[in-house]
C-alpha cells in the first residue's frame, strides 16, 4: 500500500520540475531584458532582479540538498518540501513583477510648423437685430471653465544620457498623465515611428515635471481617447539614435501639446 510520504514525493516531482523551469525562464528573461522594460524596480533593475532570482536559486538548492536528497528523516523530507513549496510561492511573486502591462491607446502628436488647419470659410446670415435695454453693471466676477494649454519654458539639464534626471519648467501639466514626447525624426521623413514619449509623469505643483533619460521609449502617448473602435498601441520600444543628437523635446497631456524645446542626448 502507498503511503502519505510517497504520494506527497510524487506530487512534489512535477512541482520541482515546474519550479526549476520557471527559475530558468526568468534568469534568461531577465538577463535579455532592458532596465526599464520591467514592472519594478528602476535603473538597477536588471542588476537587481538577476541577483535575487540566483539568491532564490541557490536556497533552493540548499534546501533541496540538505532536507530531502541528504536526509533520512521523515519529518526532515516534510520540512524541506514544505520550504520548497514557500519558496515556489515567492517565485512566482518574483516572476509577477518581471511582467509589463501593455495597453490601448493612441498616439497624440502636435501640428508640425507651416502645417495647421487652414480656416473655414463660414457663410454669413442675416438676423433681425433685437433691441435689448441697457442695464446697470453689476459688478460680478464670471467662472472660467478654459483649461490652461501646456506651455514649456526651461529644461534642466539640456544635455545628457541614458540615465539622466531631467526638470521641465512651464505651465498647464496634470497632475497626472503627462507625457514627455522626443521628436526622434521630422515630420515629412519616411517611416512610422517619429515620436517616442516617457509616459505617466506627475506634476505636484503644475509647473515641473520630473523625469529620467530612458533606455526605450514608448510608441504612444497615455491615456486612451475614448474612441469607437479603439486603436491600439504596439507594444514595442523606441530606441534613441546613436551617437550625439539633438531632440526637441515637448509635453503632451489632456490640455494639449507644448511647445518645443531641444534636449541633446549622447548615447
Amino acid at each position: 500500500m502507498i503511503g502519505a510520504s510517497e504520494v506527497i514525493l510524487f506530487l512534489f516531482i512535477p512541482v520541482l520540475v515546474l519550479l526549476i523551469v520557471l527559475w530558468l525562464w526568468m534568469l534568461i528573461d531577465c538577463l535579455k531584458r532592458r532596465d526599464d522594460m520591467f514592472k519594478f524596480g528602476g535603473n538597477n533593475a536588471r542588476l537587481i532582479w538577476i541577483l535575487v532570482i540566483i539568491l532564490t536559486g541557490v536556497i533552493g538548492a540548499v534546501i533541496y540538498y540538505f532536507l530531502i536528497k541528504k536526509t533520512d528523516s521523515h519529518e526532515d523530507r516534510i520540512i524541506g518540501i514544505a520550504l520548497l513549496a514557500s519558496l515556489a510561492i515567492i517565485v512566482i511573486l518574483i516572476a509577477s513583477g518581471l511582467m509589463v502591462n501593455t495597453r490601448s491607446t493612441v498616439s497624440i502628436e502636435p501640428y508640425p510648423p507651416g502645417k495647421l488647419p487652414q480656416s473655414i470659410e463660414i457663410p454669413t446670415i442675416s438676423l433681425t437685430p433685437k433691441v435689448t435695454p441697457v442695464l446697470p453693471p453689476i459688478n460680478q466676477t464670471l467662472p472660467s471653465n478654459a483649461t490652461t494649454i501646456p506651455a514649456t519654458m526651461a529644461i534642466q539639464p539640456d544635455t545628457g544620457t541614458i540615465g539622466t534626471k531631467v526638470v521641465l519648467t512651464g505651465t498647464g501639466f496634470t497632475a497626472r498623465d503627462n507625457n514627455v514626447a522626443f521628436r526622434l525624426e521630422p515630420e515629412d521623413s519616411p517611416g512610422t515611428f517619429k515620436v517616442g514619449y516617457i509616459n505617466n509623469l506627475v506634476s505636484r505643483d503644475g509647473k515641473t515635471i520630473e523625469f529620467v533619460i530612458p533606455e526605450v521609449l514608448s510608441a504612444c502617448a497615455f491615456p486612451l481617447p475614448e474612441t469607437n473602435p479603439v486603436t491600439a498601441c504596439p507594444a514595442i520600444g523606441i530606441l534613441f539614435k546613436s551617437g550625439t543628437q539633438t531632440y526637441p523635446v515637448y509635453v503632451v497631456n489632456q490640455n494639449g501639446t507644448s511647445n518645443r524645446v531641444n534636449f541633446t542626448l549622447s548615447r
